[in-house]
């Protein structure tokens, strides 16, 4: 079986769907390919939490009928402080609906979905990206494509089979590559405030990572722990149980869904594209190392690439390469930073840890001003008013944050000046770990 597209999507995930949708309205023949039947697409181990920020500036909200519960804050809580509050519109989703919402969207634009089609590799031509090979109930596919999106999930089905010395095909490292475990439960008698989405950060519990419990109503909660693949043992399972469902307001509670998952947590790919070939979403993981956030991510990377895509006059390297510009300059700066400052803070001692967090104790503040970095005369006197110690570790922290932004903020706008960006950057993260 052989078939021709101008665009061959792996993956109905969130990117992919969106990215689908949005070439296909601009008259792009796009296909859509899944290893999942059409019933199975949009289920996924995951927060099910969608923070609106910036969702606005794509003109994207999700409909009301997958929308099970809207907070207003982020809540985070560590032993020892008092919890710090960051306001924000955080939707809590059913993300089997929201799935089935955006690939019937995709559709109604014109993409093809080819369900059960599990994609095997890239098709290659004289050094570019030319469709992919696959199996389509049991039989030899090729899709031929002038463009190739991998949005396959943290899997990179594609990504990863591509030659090694392509920039683009750089792995992400198993430091960077967090396990976690997450229930769905129905509360017996107990409610919680569907207003707040609570983040547990203790280091008695799970060393690099934290837990949490978000309201998808006031009775319906997702709960999960998760952390870096090489930082402890992979029982976050017991973890859970032992630590969190243990509490009271779990007893009796009935489990609605279970499971495992991986998701990418480190900086920014250094490449997120080739000639005929672009990667978008967990799979070029674009994951936020803050919020372990890959839906509002990949919402905003699948605008920016479909934008890319439509004026990029062809899909050579150095047509496509604003994609990276612009990706590098809405997101990746930011992932950069985020991810310097989480080296940063996991490199702490349990006590410095401690004194950084308590600066921002008890207060509430903008989710985007806290996001950003934006560290203001207030938190600076507040922090000198605690001690030189803690000033120190506010002023230690804000140079690391500096020196991400500064170097993503030179990224190239040009092939020609990557190779020497990417030993900069490899150099910087080197001494980040």
């Amino acid at each position: 079986m052989s078939n021709s597209y101008d665009v061959a999507v792996v993956g109905a995930g969130v990117a992919g769907c969106i990215v689908s949708s949005l070439l296909a309205k601009r008259g792009f023949k796009v296909c859509i390919i899944d290893a999942k039947g059409a019933e199975g697409v949009g289920s996924k181990v995951c927060g099910d939490a969608l923070i609106g920020r910036g969702l606005d500036l794509v003109g994207f909200e999700p409909p009301a009928s997958v929308i099970t519960n809207i907070s207003s804050a982020i809540r985070y809580y560590a032993p020892g402080i008092e919890p710090i509050t960051l306001k924000t519109k955080i939707f809590l989703l059913d993300r089997s609906k929201f799935g089935q919402f955006l690939l019937q969207r995709a559709m109604d634009n014109g993409a093809v979905f080819m369900e059960k089609c599990r994609a095997t590799a890239p098709i290659l031509e004289g050094g570019k990206v030319a469709g992919i090979n696959a199996r389509l109930t049991g039989a030899k596919a090729e899709f031929h494509a002038k463009l190739v999106i991998d949005a396959s999930g943290v899997s990179e089905v594609i990504r990863r089979r591509l030659p090694k010395d392509w920039w683009v095909s750089k792995p992400v490292e198993r430091r960077n590559i967090a396990l976690c475990y997450r229930e769905v439960r129905r509360l017996r008698g107990e409610k919680v405030d569907s207003k707040i989405c609570r983040v547990f950060h203790d280091r008695g519990i799970i060393p690099s990572g934290y837990y949490w419990i978000f309201p998808k109503n006031d009775n319906l909660v997702n709960v999960g722990l998760g952390a870096r693949l090489t930082t402890m043992d992979h029982d976050i399972k017991g973890r859970l149980y032992r630590h969190v469902l243990s509490n009271s307001i779990f007893k009796d509670s009935e489990i609605l869904a279970q499971g495992f998952g991986l998701v990418p947590v480190g900086p920014p790919l250094d490449c997120f594209l080739a000639s005929g070939f672009i990667t978008i979403g967990d799979a070029a993981g674009q994951v936020s190392p803050f919020t372990a956030d890959g839906m509002r991510p990949s919402i905003i990377s699948a605008h920016i690439a479909a934008e890319a895509i439509a004026k990029a006059e062809g899909f050579d390297l150095d047509r496509l390469w604003c994609y990276n510009i612009d990706f590098m300059r809405e997101l990746g700066k930011r992932h950069a930073e985020l991810a310097a400052f989480g080296a940063f803070f996991e490199g702490l001692d349990y006590g410095s840890a401690r004194s950084l967090l308590s600066i921002f104790g008890s207060n509430a503040y903008d989710f985007g001003d806290f996001e950003d970095f934006k560290i203001g005369p207030t938190l600076v006197f507040k922090s000198s008013l605690r001690g030189f110690g803690r000033l120190d570790l506010m002023l230690r922290e804000y140079r690391v944050v500096k020196s991400a932004r500064s170097l993503y903020r030179d990224y190239p706008t040009s092939p020609s000046g990557f190779l020497e960006w990417s030993e900069r950057a490899e150099r910087f993260w080197k001494g980040h770990r």
